[in-house]
């Protein structure tokens, strides 16, 4: 509550307080569009680029003739894999063109960005072997392991095939996505002496050759994208057996809940952690989804809970509030253990940010809606003003900088691009449209990125990925030119961010 008086009085202070600097752009179309093509404000030369770069016939002759346009992608940041997963493989390349395809009016324009999200899923189905996804496919055959996880494995393979298929009416993607979600109903476990569905859970890693089981909370690699991705799909495909094991998952999911709200990263792991992709910001909108879907108020509840903990938990800082990235346990529950302040979708402000707009449109409290708009005053605060727009450290005073969604300025610029549609405040959207620019300056001639600058220097050239290079900064400049897809982590949005704060953001 302490927390919450300071963020409404530095509120009014804010209100008063000049715009920044880089909220005055450069003259031309190109940079009040994000237009990387001349008149069709959208990045279309930099996802031919990414069309350009796929590697054809990943998988060599032994395939199926229906699968014999499938398409890999190098991964720079687990070179020289070819990955499959949405983090940086085929998946999550996929899931930008399909937000690109989404937003393309013309119809010959529209089919080249749906044949490349066609080409990343039939890799995905010829290197499945009955809905196990392995983690890549090199040209020295798969890998020995696969992940049950959304950003790392099936259960968010299955939701963008599902995509996929919807997007261009082709059933063999859409039975990919069923036979994916059966290997994840195969591998749930009952636990705490409860059978699932019940209560269930599900080991992150399934390995050849046995090893160790490790049980992840998050929404990245563990429990919480699982459970989103089966509540999801059940609701789309009318299972109930999805639908059951999302609520058993969700079940063990609040069993791991401490009493103060806090979530922590493993079961073998007792600090908490308070983002969206590993730690308690996800978890609430895990709780969130299953609330909207089923309108049991335990999930209510349960929500409610991992967002107190936010709020327990907020640092006041300059004009707003931030996190740090890790909190302790027991005796020292409330003491940062990774004391650094995060600022991106993975681990910082603007992940715990996205998810306070959903929690206000969905639960109608307003406290909500303030804890976003503190941490999107605190990252306005806290961005790098260079000459061509705005950019931010992946945590406060770090020398790292990062292009792309996880922790860089696409998925920053979009959480503010969200809060700036919902708030009417142009303080959120300037800095959006300065992070566009930056990330059309600091673009190489051939329409690729770097995913880090380091004290200075690009690094990681040509990453293809979501996560972390091309398809998800494609993602963001076609949002920023209009486009209809508004999810920054891959997880659909539960509620449309526009509008004002006055109708809860709907």
């Amino acid at each position: 509550m302490r927390v919450l008086l300071f963020v409404l009085a530095v509120g009014l202070l804010a209100a008063c307080a000049p715009a920044p600097a880089a909220e005055r752009f450069p003259s031309g179309s190109s940079a009040r569009s994000g237009s990387a093509a001349p008149g069709s404000g959208l990045p279309e030369e930099f996802a031919q680029r990414l069309l350009d770069d796929a590697v054809p016939d990943p998988l060599g002759d032994d395939v199926p003739a229906d699968l014999s346009g499938a398409w890999a992608w190098t991964s720079s940041i687990q070179a020289p894999h070819r990955q499959t997963d949405r983090d940086v493989g085929a998946a999550g390349v996929a899931h930008g063109f399909l937000a690109l395809a989404a937003a393309t009016p013309d119809p010959a324009a529209r089919e080249r960005w749906l044949g490349g999200a066609r080409g990343a899923g039939d890799f995905l189905l010829a290197a499945s072997r009955d809905g196990r996804v392995p983690d890549y496919v090199d040209p020295g055959g798969p890998a020995d392991r696969a992940y049950t996880s959304f950003d790392d494995g099936a259960a968010g393979i299955a939701e963008v095939l599902w995509r996929i298929g919807e997007a261009t009416g082709e059933e063999r993607f859409r039975e990919g996505a069923r036979a994916s979600l059966r290997w994840v109903l195969d591998r749930a476990e009952g636990v705490d002496g409860l059978p699932c569905p019940q209560r269930c859970r599900w080991s992150w890693a399934d390995v050849g050759g046995g090893g160790a089981p490790s049980y992840r909370h998050g929404m990245g690699e563990g429990q919480s994208g699982i459970v989103y991705a089966l509540s999801v799909m059940g609701e789309r495909l009318r299972d109930p057996e999805l639908t059951a094991h999302a609520a058993g998952g969700a079940a063990y999911l609040s069993s791991r809940l401490d009493d103060d709200g806090g979530l922590p990263e493993r079961d073998d792991e007792p600090r908490r952690n308070t983002g969206f992709l590993s730690g308690t910001a996800g978890a609430a909108f895990v709780f969130l989804r299953m609330y909207q879907a089923t309108g049991d108020e335990r999930w209510r509840r349960d929500a409610e809970s991992a967002l107190g903990f936010l709020d327990r938990t907020a640092q006041p800082a300059g004009r707003g509030v931030t996190w740090p990235i890790l909190l302790g346990a027991g005796s020292q529950a409330l003491v940062p253990d990774n004391p650094n302040r995060a600022t991106g979708m993975e681990e910082g402000a603007a992940g715990i940010g996205w998810v306070s707009l959903q929690a206000h449109a969905i639960l109608g409290d307003p406290r909500h809606l303030e804890r976003a708009r503190a941490a999107g005053r605190w990252l306005v605060d806290v961005s790098l003003t260079e000459p061509v727009g705005r950019a931010w450290a992946e945590y406060e005073g770090s020398p790292t900088v990062h292009t792309a969604t996880n922790s860089g300025a696409a998925g920053t610029g979009w959480f503010l691009d969200s809060l700036g549609r919902v708030t009417g405040d142009d303080e959120f959207a300037g800095a959006a449209r300065a992070a566009r620019n930056w990330l059309l300056a600091v673009a190489t001639p051939e329409h690729r990125w770097g995913a880090t600058r380091q004290a200075g220097r690009w690094t990681l050239p040509g990453e293809p990925s979501w996560h972390w290079g091309s398809a998800g900064v494609i993602g963001f400049l076609t949002r920023m030119a209009g486009g209809p897809v508004d999810s920054p982590g891959m997880q659909e949005v539960l509620v449309p961010l526009e509008g004002s704060a006055g109708d809860s953001g709907n």
